[in-house]
């Protein structure tokens, strides 16, 4: 009923795990479509909607006369094919993901034009000339790749201030009110570590570090957690939820930011190694935690699809059921790789085997992992195995039957 799908989206926006489309029956019991998506609407604006009826009780008109023009609103005749409804659902829904990152965006560049304004104002006060305030990117070089994103959740305006000055601008900072905010924007930025208040509204800090470090897509996060007083109890409380760190205050923001520094780089071991292909193998994963679980999974969707030329990393994506941002930042933060460095990594690993235990040429065993061009491929793998394929082949070991004391020639793979 309209009623139930209404507190549903509230259930779900309140936890944190907001729906991103609804598809809703014109006509129901009690309340209809229209009264349901006006109150879904105002249970969460973003929320898109297909309107599902066979009968003509509004006109599109009529819509727009109640709601104006949006472009959150789509009409969907009766019957329906389901090819048609599964390209419209992936659709919107990356299409919410697109406008929500592009709405965070907005919000930084705001946060930063509010606190460069900030700056003018007390150097206004203190006498001195508006240009003795460095030009935006003047602090240094641009870097060649994107400062730590971290998430700030909690409600005490004053902390949430302290914390931006201190950490200044070595880190891209979003922030969130509470924790069930806090929760929706991991899930859909995946910062690289997240500070949280203890205490926040509908959210609290243990129960927002339980649900981030049990959800796949965010179980890597690192998390510092700020409680208002130094208790043994509470601490340990903090530790069990999955909090790297736990702080009191008053806040010392020397400590914090030397924390900060701390966890950030903890997984530059993996992000260090030469290749995510020597490493990444299924049959080393634990599977008892959610990190291992999501690499395995993703190792496994790669693996199935290594003969197809055309799986890339959109396809990837839409297999773990991740946008394509968190994917990157996800494998990023995991493999210190990209997606498409995996998928290729995966694919000369399989040719490797392939020349070292098959009798298939180099040519087959171009498309046989994916690459629809010889001489991509042999450039490739040239660059990871330091000879060209045909060459790795010849010099490659021959195999020796088991039981078999004399060594057995095997023909080497042929361009």
């Amino acid at each position: 009923s309209g009623l139930e799908g209404v507190e549903k989206v509230r259930q779900a926006l309140a936890e944190g795990r907001p729906y991103q489309l609804a598809f809703v029956d014109i006509r129901m019991p009690g309340m209809d479509g229209v009264e349901t998506i006006q109150r879904i609407w105002q249970q969460d604006s973003r929320i898109q909607v297909v309107i599902c009826t066979a009968f003509s009780d509004y006109s599109w008109e009529d819509l727009v006369r109640k709601w104006g023009q949006t472009d959150k609103l789509l009409v969907l005749k009766k019957p329906f094919d389901i090819i048609e409804v599964t390209l419209l659902a992936g659709t919107l829904t990356e299409k919410w993901f697109l406008a929500r990152q592009a709405a965070l965006k907005q919000e930084q560049m705001e946060l930063l034009v509010a606190r460069r304004t900030q700056k003018l104002l007390e150097l206004q006060q203190h006498g001195q000339p508006a240009d003795a305030l460095p030009p935006s990117g003047a602090d240094g070089p641009v870097a060649t790749e994107e400062p730590p994103l971290v998430l700030l959740v909690g409600h005490d305006t004053k902390v949430s201030s302290q914390i931006s000055q201190g950490l200044g601008g070595a880190y891209r900072l979003l922030e969130a009110r509470d924790g069930a905010e806090g929760l929706r924007q991991a899930q859909e930025t995946v910062p690289d570590l997240v500070i949280t208040e203890l205490t926040s509204p509908r959210l609290d800090g243990l129960g927002f570090c339980r649900r981030l470090k049990r959800d796949e897509l965010t179980s890597h996060i690192r998390v510092i957690v700020l409680a208002t007083r130094a208790r043994e109890d509470s601490r340990m409380r903090a530790l069990e939820a999955g909090a790297d760190r736990y702080l009191a205050q008053p806040l010392s923001l020397p400590l914090l930011k030397a924390c900060v520094d701390e966890l950030l780089p903890a997984r530059s071991k993996v992000q260090e190694r030469p290749g995510p292909a020597t490493h990444l193998l299924p049959s080393n994963l634990a599977t008892h935690q959610p990190d291992a679980q999501f690499l395995r999974r993703t190792l496994e969707i790669i693996d199935r699809h290594l003969s197809d030329f055309e799986f890339d990393v959109e396809a990837l994506a839409r297999e773990v059921a991740v946008s394509r941002r968190q994917l990157f930042r996800k494998l990023k933060a995991l493999t210190g790789g990209t997606p498409n460095a995996l998928i290729r990594a995966l694919r000369l690993k399989r040719a490797e085997q392939l020349l070292k235990d098959s009798q298939m040429t180099v040519t087959e065993i171009t498309y046989a992992v994916g690459f629809s061009d010889l001489k991509h491929f042999r450039g490739l793998f040239q660059e990871q195995f330091g000879v060209l394929p045909g060459e790795y082949a010849r010099k490659a070991p021959p195999e020796e039957p088991p039981g078999n004391d004399l060594p057995t020639t095997k023909p080497r793979a042929k361009e």
